[in-house]
Order: structure tokens, then C-alpha cells, then sequence
């Protein structure tokens, strides 16, 4: 009898001490899977499609970053969606944000759709930009979503080290010109 009451308190310390599911984090960037990006991003518009599927059981937090060579606005939308409340392929999205402005919800009754959407994101040229995406999984849960990003062509003309070194040197040289060359004497009769 001594033995079942140790070995029961021993299971139940064994069970008491079992570290919390820990949440995983992934990291994209354009051109892997999850995150397809058409359109340049120097020159134009872009448009890109971002999602995870398959996610399994527990917590999740998914990031999405990217840097653009212009400066411009960004929108987007992302939905989740399952046939039955709380079924193995039922993901609950807690939040979205972009560059640390949250996205606003739309959640049907039953919580079988949720659709995440935000618009007007400021993106600044050479920036780490990131879209980041939490949630819950039951074990086969997916999402998927779209962004689009329109330049402002507002890119503050700053030139680059090399072009402040040519035109440094041109303004060297030209002063250097004008010194040589001697002042002719004027003399008013």
C-alpha cells in the first residue's frame, strides 16, 4: 500500500511539472512557399499572396518580412475558414499586424470564418517590413491572404556615398581651376 501511495504521488509530480506546449514561430520571406511576391520591388506595384497550411496542434506565430526600394502604401486581407467549430482543421487567428499597426476583424457567427484586413500601411523605402500573424491551431489548421503595395513616389532624393564623392571632387576640382587661372588687371583709363 506504502508503494501505490508513493508511486501515485510520484505520477502526479511527474504530470504537475510538464512544461506548457511552447508556440512556434516561423519567419518568411518573398519567394519561399508561403509568401509569392509578382511585380517589382524598386519600381511599381507589387502584389504578393501569404498563408500557412497545415498548421499543427498549439500556438502559432507566424512572420512575414520583406523590404521594398520605394516608398508607398500597403493593404491587405486574410481569411481562415472550417466547416465545424473547433474540428481538427479549425485555426483561431488572435492577431494581425503590419509594422506593428493591428489589422481589424470580421468573424462570422459560429467563429467558422474569420477575415483580418487592413489598409493605408505606411511602407518606407530600404525598411525591414513585417506582417506578422498569431493564432491557434487544432491541429490541420490553414489561412490564407493577399497584399498589395502601391508606390507614392514621395522617396526623398538622397544621393549615395558615391555620388557625394564625385560631386565633392568635381567642386574640389573646379575651385582648384579657378585659383590657377590669374585675374586679368582691369585698368579704366
Amino acid at each position: 500500500m506504502h508503494k501505490v501511495i508513493i508511486s501515485l504521488i510520484g505520477l502526479a509530480l511527474a504530470t504537475a511539472v510538464v512544461p506548457p506546449a511552447i508556440s512556434a514561430t516561423t519567419i518568411y520571406t518573398p519567394g519561399d512557399h508561403e509568401f509569392q511576391v509578382t511585380g517589382d520591388p524598386f519600381s511599381g506595384t507589387v502584389s504578393a499572396t501569404i498563408g500557412h497550411t497545415g498548421i499543427s496542434l498549439g500556438s502559432f506565430t507566424d512572420k512575414f518580412q520583406f523590404t521594398l526600394g520605394q516608398s508607398g502604401v500597403g493593404s491587405g486581407s486574410l481569411t481562415t475558414s472550417t466547416s465545424l467549430f473547433e474540428d481538427i482543421t479549425d485555426l483561431d487567428i488572435s492577431s494581425v499586424t503590419v509594422n506593428g499597426m493591428a489589422a481589424s476583424s470580421i468573424v462570422t457567427p459560429g467563429n467558422l470564418v474569420e477575415t483580418y484586413y487592413l489598409f493605408g500601411v505606411p511602407i518606407t523605402l530600404g525598411a525591414l517590413n513585417e506582417i506578422v500573424v498569431t493564432g491557434m491551431s487544432r491541429g490541420n489548421g490553414s489561412y490564407g491572404g493577399n497584399v498589395t503595395f502601391i508606390p507614392t513616389g514621395d522617396d526623398s532624393a538622397v544621393p549615395e556615398p558615391k555620388t557625394w564623392v564625385m560631386m565633392l571632387t568635381g567642386f574640389g576640382l573646379l575651385g582648384a581651376t579657378l585659383r590657377r587661372h590669374r585675374r586679368a588687371a582691369v585698368r579704366f583709363v
